[in-house]
């Protein structure tokens, strides 16, 4: 999928599960996650999608080296979690989220099956992580892309963008 690449500006991108401490049920019970990860991203050049599973939040990220290290730092005090684990980390030539400085995307049924499974069985395979998140964002902005709606344009154009999902 991606090959490395080296120097200060390499790209990397990592996957990390972690516990809720709310109760997080769906990407509007957790607005507020979603608003601070857009706003510090779009800061930060970061890219990423987020998503819950059985009292679990599962993250791709992607940016700069010293830029995911600066925000793993920060959610690991993070008091909306606990236990957060990064179960794969590579380098990589491009984004598999350009223009998403943080995606929620509502999952079908067999996608949350996949993911559940996923951490379980093989819980370090990076690629299944994408795979899965990556068909579910297609999936909306395809969907949202029918009613004439880009979310990443909000964001791009540095206002505050709604979740996808609302």
């Amino acid at each position: 999928m991606s090959s490395p690449t080296t120097g200060s500006d390499a790209l990397e991108q990592l996957v990390y599960v972690s516990i809720d401490t709310r109760e997080v049920t769906n990407p509007i019970s957790a607005a507020d996650i979603l608003a601070e990860a857009r706003r510090n991203n779009a800061r930060d050049d970061i890219t990423g999608v987020l998503t819950f599973t059985g009292g679990r939040f599962v993250q791709i990220l992607e940016g700069r080296s010293d830029r995911l290290e600066d925000l793993l730092a920060r959610l690991l005090v993070d008091h909306r979690h606990r236990d957060m684990e990064v179960l794969a980390r590579r380098t990589i030539t491009h984004r598999d989220f350009p223009g998403w400085d943080m995606v929620s995307p509502r999952l079908a049924r067999s996608q949350i099956d996949k993911l559940n499974t996923l951490l379980i069985e093989t819980p370090k395979d990076l690629d299944a992580y994408v795979d899965i998140l990556a068909e579910a964002v297609h999936r909306q902005a395809s969907a949202l892309a029918q009613y004439g709606y880009d979310p990443r344009e909000d964001t791009l154009e540095g206002q505050s963008a709604g979740s996808p999902t609302t």
